[in-house]
């Protein structure tokens, strides 16, 4: 009985995060609420239209709560180059992300048939086991992931590493001013540090 409850409540999910996914842009997500979910990896689907990673996290309450994040589609996730096992059920990883806007959560609550359905979100940049930081999906305002113990060099080094992740960076900022939550210190000292700079 409890595995039906565990099945029905994934394809439930699965199936509303498909009926979203055929129409993407980055107006479905709310872009001012970036949230940071830390857990460990149930589930890695590389599968279009987008790849899906499943974790586990524990609330204030200590009960387990699993989250779908959603990220690039395949031709995306071929241009990381990241190998076939970059991820591995058991990894604690940390994802940045974007949720769903609360109109477009309404419009598809339908799609559940009254079955529960696991929280969901876009993720934008992921903090690997190791410490690293990746880009993950397109959607998103990459400064908006700084966290209070994060240090410029840390994002230098992301930045300079990996040519996605510059382009989200230089995307993000040329479309926003840099918000007044994140010291613009913080950010500029990044930008002064990074090799290239945007728009070289």
């Amino acid at each position: 009985m409890k595995k039906s409850c565990i099945s029905r409540v994934l394809l439930a999910t699965l199936a509303w995060a498909g009926s979203v996914q055929a129409h993407h842009s980055s107006s479905l997500f709310d872009l001012t609420a970036p949230l940071w979910v830390r857990g460990t990896v149930v589930r890695y689907q590389p599968i279009n239209p987008h790849v899906l990673i499943t974790i586990s996290d524990v609330q204030a309450d200590g009960q387990p709560r699993q989250w779908i994040v959603e990220g690039p589609n395949l031709a995306r996730l071929e241009r990381m180059h990241l190998a076939a096992d970059f991820l591995k059920v058991g990894d604690v990883i940390a994802v940045c992300g974007f949720p769903y806007r609360k109109e477009i959560l309404a419009q598809h609550a339908s799609a559940a048939d009254g079955a529960a359905v696991l929280p969901s979100f876009h993720g934008h940049v992921l903090a690997l086991p190791e410490g690293r930081l990746q880009p993950w999906g397109p959607y998103g305002k990459l400064e908006l992931c700084i966290r209070p113990n994060d240090t410029p060099q840390l994002w230098i080094a992301f930045l300079d590493a990996d040519p996605m992740a510059r382009e989200y960076w230089c995307r993000s900022l040329s479309s926003a001013k840099v918000p007044s939550q994140d010291p613009p210190a913080f950010v500029e000292a990044v930008n002064a540090g990074v090799t290239r700079h945007c728009g070289t």
